[in-house]
């Protein structure tokens, strides 16, 4: 079994479940923050908790972690609740549930771990005696609070193979102690040693290998392409030029009244990435593309919305879409579609008047 410790530490092209932003919701709701409060925080409105399937980008994410870092103990894993995320990851828990061994299980949860999320690291050591996961975060390192979540999910798993129910599980967390109605420690059979160098999770390496008597041999290789194609389908989607793209459309949304030439654009892009230029154009190479083309995507998309949906004149949509001229911007739209600006205004309203 290998670390799953990538080569790099940037959070550009990674994402989280929103179920991750939800738990954390709920959580902080439970603390006293208010809804207004944590979408304000994280940038996260509420219809983004709600949307089936959805993922939340790096920069969001770190947010949420440090919001969570803040609001403090009462906002960590109840030791009393089913510490499993899986009902709400049936792909990855039908496939970590079915293994032949405890072992086989735990790989395939460091493989499809990012079909929950793209953050933070597991890495895994053995000895003859002992089966180690150490956690390293990569934001609110100070805090265990987010490696405290997994090991409890990594126990639970661990017990699902463990048929006399008596895996006692050593843990260590950097940070403070917990409040006593908190304190996890008979959860997971031993009590948790804080203030420690590192978050480590300690269980018997002879569990790893014992038969799992439930595995079913012939559903075993559906569940494994299942998972596969559920990985494809989240990095496809959910590829970095996929968030600048989506990115571009906010900041032409939410600063109408602005002239958005390449420049600023591409300024104002920077800051909400909290990235540079250089990294920015270097993150889009790796896909084989350039910020001009995301723009130009984004701002004909814009174009035929304004000519379809509003009144505002050609003048008007050229200087907000930050075009030289008004004959610029004619001849950006007729370098993507068949029709000059006017005429496609006039046959997009017709359309939707009949």
């Amino acid at each position: 079994m290998s670390n799953s410790m990538p080569a790099r530490f940037s959070g550009h092209g990674r994402t989280v479940s929103n179920r991750i932003a939800a738990f954390a919701f709920d959580a902080a709701e439970r603390a006293g923050v208010s809804p207004h409060v944590f979408s304000a925080r994280t940038g996260i409105n509420a219809s983004e908790l709600r949307e089936r399937d959805g993922r939340i980008d790096g920069v969001r994410h770190r947010r949420v972690v440090e919001l969570m870092a803040q609001v403090g103990p009462v906002a960590r894993a109840d030791p009393n609740e089913a510490h499993t995320l899986f009902p709400d990851f049936p792909v990855l828990g039908n496939l970590c549930l079915n293994g032949r061994t405890l072992r086989e299980a735990l790989e395939s949860f460091h493989t499809f771990r990012p079909l929950i999320g793209e953050f933070d690291f597991l890495c895994f050591r053995e000895t003859p005696e002992h089966a180690q996961y150490e956690y390293i975060a990569e934001f609110a390192p100070g805090n265990g609070f987010q490696a405290l979540a997994n090991f409890q999910v990594l126990a639970s798993l661990v017990r699902a193979y463990d048929v006399t129910r008596r895996t006692v599980f050593h843990v260590s967390l950097v940070g403070s102690a917990l409040p006593r109605p908190h304190d996890p420690g008979e959860f997971f059979g031993a009590p948790v040693r804080y203030d420690a160098d590192a978050n480590r999770l300690q269980f018997s390496a002879a569990l790893l290998d014992v038969p799992f008597i439930q595995h079913n041999t012939a559903l075993a290789p559906f569940l494994h392409q299942q998972a596969e194609h559920e990985l494809r389908r989240i990095r496809h989607a959910h590829r970095f030029s996929s968030s600048v793209e989506r990115l571009i459309g906010e900041i032409l949304g939410d600063t109408a009244d602005e002239r958005h030439t390449s420049a600023t654009l591409l300024a104002r892009l920077c800051e909400r990435l909290d990235t540079s230029r250089w990294t920015l154009h270097r993150q889009l190479q790796t896909e084989g593309l350039h910020f001009t083309e995301l723009e130009a995507r984004v701002k004909f998309r814009e174009a035929c919305r304004l000519l379809g949906e509003t009144h505002s004149s050609l003048a008007q949509i050229s200087d907000q879409l930050g075009f030289s001229s008004q004959s610029a911007f004619t001849r950006f739209f007729r370098s993507r579609h068949a029709l000059p600006p006017l005429a496609f205004r006039q046959r997009t309203q017709t359309q939707n008047t009949v």
